[in-house]
């Protein structure tokens, strides 16, 4: 908090993050204006229904966001949302199988305690599944805002001095890749085969960024299931 030409922490209220009653009008603003916007550009199917008095009346009524601490604790909710920003849709050692246009893969059936069962699929449904979970042109998986936002690294510093912290963030540790496959492996040589147990794996190529292939590769498989789906 600003107080005349220098800065104060102040500390927050207990309970308390978000202000409810705003964030339900900001989220309830959002979320007509977006309805909206589709509507306008036909991008959703009506049906006949009456879109511009459905938007009044949600318009009209106040919502409601429901807003809770984590039911199992703050490390598994942070788990949980960890494995969406930085994992992809499905792991290769899940995909069990790639045979005569179908795809076999694993997965955790949570109306049996999570018990690890298989199912297969077609190549086509596996694809749109995937592809449900790339992100829009432009759109990213995690934004900063407030003090980490890129244009408040002054007032992070001003925040961090009224802390007691050093002003700059720490440097992170860049660990080697061995290092990495042996901290998230739980294994002592990631050179060894993990078929054998014997022979030594070498690295024969080594490639560069991988951008410029991947948007090929997703506008194919784009156009890949719209042919599949047209005929």
């Amino acid at each position: 908090m600003r107080r005349g030409k220098g800065y104060r922490w102040q500390r927050a209220k207990h309970k308390y993050l978000f202000p409810v009653k705003l964030l339900s009008k900001e989220y309830r603003a959002a979320f007509c204006k977006g309805l909206e916007k589709l509507w306008e550009e036909k991008k959703i199917e009506t049906r006949g229904e009456d879109v511009e008095g459905m938007l009044k009346a949600g318009r009209e009524k106040n919502w409601e966001v429901y807003i809770q601490p984590p039911i199992e604790g703050v490390d598994n909710l942070l788990d949980y949302l960890g494995k969406y920003l930085y994992r992809i849709a499905i792991s290769n050692h899940r995909i069990v199988a790639v045979k005569r246009g179908k795809v076999t893969f694993e997965y955790y059936d949570n109306r049996e305690d999570g018990k690890k069962k298989t199912t297969t699929i077609t190549a086509v449904e596996f694809i749109g599944r995937f592809m449900m979970h790339v992100l829009p042109r432009r759109f990213m998986r995690a934004r900063h805002y407030g003090l980490h936002h890129a244009s408040c690294r002054k007032k992070l510093q001003e925040a961090r001095k009224l802390l007691g912290v050093p002003k700059e963030l720490p440097v992170m540790v860049k660990l080697k890749m061995l290092d990495w496959l042996k901290t998230i492996l739980d294994i002592e040589d990631p050179d060894v085969c993990p078929k054998c147990g014997e022979g030594r794996m070498l690295v024969l190529q080594k490639f560069g960024p991988v951008a410029a292939w991947r948007v090929k590769l997703m506008k194919f498989l784009g156009m890949f299931i719209r042919w599949r789906w047209a005929t």
